[in-house]
């Protein structure tokens, strides 16, 4: 019954039918959660320690043990890049614009809120150049 109603839709919107992305979104988040971790594991300008920066990269270790059990390899990322690439056009220029977003936030005097701070947050923070944290 899924299937046809499906296909249904898909003939009206055009001739797409939906497909289930949740693995591949779901890759996709692990990636970037490891790759927001190693930025700020790497960064001269880490933010002041506590419970944000702590969770942040906790669940950057849990992304990155997720995939290397997968194994997450280029061709894998290729794969699923190419099945998310028409899913939500935009989606890295509009997670990059509020990165952009709050680092000025804190250029301007915004101070981080080290107990409840996001992973996005904490980027900004060390893109922005705050002061490294002791």
């Amino acid at each position: 019954m899924q299937r046809t109603l499906d296909r249904r839709i898909g003939r009206v919107a055009g001739g797409k039918v939906p497909r289930d992305l949740t693995v591949f979104r779901h890759r996709m988040l692990l990636r970037a959660r490891a790759a927001v971790s190693a930025m700020l594991r790497g960064s001269p300008r880490r933010p002041v320690a506590g419970r944000a920066l702590a969770g942040a990269l906790a669940l950057g270790d849990m992304a990155i043990a997720e995939l290397a059990a997968i194994p997450d390899g280029a061709e894998l990322r290729r794969r699923d890049a190419a099945r998310l690439a028409d899913d939500h056009p935009g989606t890295e220029d509009a997670f990059a614009t509020r990165v952009q977003s709050i680092v000025q936030q804190y250029r301007d005097g915004q101070e981080i809120d080290s107990a409840n701070a996001s992973p996005a947050e904490l980027l900004g923070a060390c893109l922005a150049g705050l002061p490294p944290a002791p």
